[in-house]
């Protein structure tokens, strides 16, 4: 298929019938075609709004349109549409430039929702392509049908297989706007999960890239999204989010109410010492960098910090000078330290602490500590999931680098390259062959070892011709799991004869 049939072909599975096919005067079709109409919306004409470039968009500044005939005539000389149809659209000025009613008040049918993601530079969208497509399956759930690359990023469509028609309620609420926004906000929430580019803040039914020939990085009119099924993950995600947050916050109420360090007893031991002087290694500069770093572990504000450590300074036979008790407070709530530390509190209280008060702080300290984590950078050792992250990172790119669904190279090669010893290597890689997330097949003789991701495999095969999906597509389902993924894989791969154009979805619910 062209690039120019490809581009049309998505408009149209986009709009559905939202539009009349022809245009109502001055039409070019030389033969009369009927309207397809939908049950209940017999004569029903929409409008969208098309834009020629992003600065006139941003301005409002566009051109209405009432029939995909126009839509074709246009979409090439445009870089911006609204893919959902409104019930009407007006211009606020003479000269029909500025268009007005674009808003979900009026929306007449939701036919997609689109995520937004922006990076610094197309350099960057282009090596980043490999991380949306993995997104954009939603854990292999759903596939996107269409990915259009914008100037710095992507915009990611799931065109719904049939339009969401949107009526009003006798108490003037729209329910089914209301419900498509929570599925938007749950694909924005699960995409900025994983990639920081995410626009999670774009209006959800706007104005998106329109397709052309020169924007459409991938295109499968088969993957149409059921909305029922969509509105399920949307709530399942968002239940999955509402316990994982109450439970961030069950935890961090109870560490303020048992552990803030200034209500441990080894706090008011060491803040009631006067004696404390210099010392080699743990003298005052120490004590107070340690009582700064429970005051900010504690919540204290650092204006509350000061007044505190100055006063404990003050009654010190041999106090700081002010100035250095404020340096030190400052680098105590520089964040680059998290609380204070187990070993120097233990060596403060040896030092300056009297054996009997050390008993009776000891006797009374129920103190948990603690063990922060360090950034990457300054540990010597990695956990297994940072060195699976790194492996699924350095696959991607050599896959998208070499242009392939697959890249060749050794055990050896990828230790050294990521510096990862190989009884690391192995059990990281096992691990993810084992969740179905990377195939490995070993070379034959000399041949290196060959490696896909799931998303490449994936990939691959929606850039096949339709007769060769089938035989792609068994394998497939033998590499990575159930035999029920075999029926939807297969369901795919269906010749144009039979109308699967709307069950055609996979939901490989689990591939590992």
């Amino acid at each position: 298929m062209s690039a120019m049939k490809s581009a049309q072909q998505a408009i149209d599975l986009i709009l559905h019938q939202g539009l009349r096919e022809t245009k109502a005067r001055h039409s070019n079709s030389n033969v009369l075609k009927l309207e397809k109409s939908v049950s209940g919306q017999q004569n029903k004409q929409g409008a969208i709004a098309m834009y020629r470039s992003k600065a006139q968009m941003a301005k409002s500044w566009g051109t209405i349109y009432t029939s995909k005939e126009a839509v074709y005539d246009n979409y090439t000389n445009s870089t911006h549409w609204t893919p959902n149809v409104f019930n009407y659209l007006t211009y606020t000025d003479a000269a029909k430039h500025y268009v007005k009613g674009t808003k979900e008040q009026n929306l007449s049918q939701i036919n997609t929702l689109v995520v937004d993601v922006d990076y610094r530079d197309a350099e960057e969208r282009q090596a980043k392509f490999a991380e949306v497509w993995d997104t954009a399956m939603l854990d292999v759930q759903f596939l996107p049908t269409l990915i259009l690359a914008t100037t710095k990023g992507y915009h990611i469509y799931y065109v719904f297989d049939e339009p969401v028609f949107v009526r009003r309620h006798a108490n003037g609420k729209l329910p089914a706007v209301r419900a498509a926004k929570a599925i938007a906000k749950s694909l924005k929430q699960y995409y900025a999960q994983k990639l920081p580019a995410v626009d999670v803040t774009c209006n959800s039914f706007g104005v998106f890239r329109v397709p052309r020939p020169d924007n459409i990085e991938y295109f499968e009119p088969k993957m149409t999204v059921d909305f029922q099924a969509l509105m399920t993950w949307s709530i399942n995600f968002a239940n999955d989010q509402h316990q994982i947050k109450a439970q961030t916050t069950q935890r961090s109420f109870k560490a303020r109410r048992t552990s803030r360090q200034i209500d441990q007893p080894w706090f008011q031991a060491l803040i009631n010492q006067t004696d404390i002087d210099q010392n080699v290694g743990y003298g005052r500069h120490n004590t107070i960098f340690t009582l700064a770093l429970a005051c900010y572990s504690s919540n204290v504000s650092q204006v509350q910090c000061f007044d505190i450590l100055d006063e404990f300074n003050s009654n010190l036979n041999h106090p700081l000078a002010t100035q250095h008790v404020q340096k030190v407070i400052n680098d105590a709530y520089s964040g680059q330290f998290h609380a204070a530390s187990r070993e120097y509190v233990n060596a403060l209280l040896e030092t300056w602490v009297p054996d009997a008060d050390r008993r009776v702080y000891l006797q009374r300290s129920q103190t948990t500590w603690y063990k922060y984590a360090k950034p990457r950078s300054e540990r010597v050792n990695s956990h297994v999931h940072e060195w699976q992250a790194d492996l699924m990172a350095y696959f991607n790119q050599r896959i998208f680098r070499d242009n392939n669904w697959f890249t060749r190279t050794s055990l050896r090669h990828i230790s050294q390259e990521l510096n990862i010893c190989l009884g690391s290597l192995t059990k990281a890689l096992k691990d993810l062959i084992d969740q179905g997330l990377v195939y490995r097949e070993k070379g034959s003789g000399r041949q290196a070892t060959k490696f896909a991701t799931r998303s490449s495999l994936l990939q691959h095969a929606m850039r096949l011709q339709r007769q060769q999906r089938l035989n792609y597509w068994i394998t497939v389902a033998r590499l990575l799991g159930p035999s029920e993924e075999l029926v939807a894989l297969q369901q795919l791969s269906l010749d144009d004869r039979q109308d699967h154009h709307h069950n055609a979805q996979l939901s490989l619910l689990d591939t590992g």
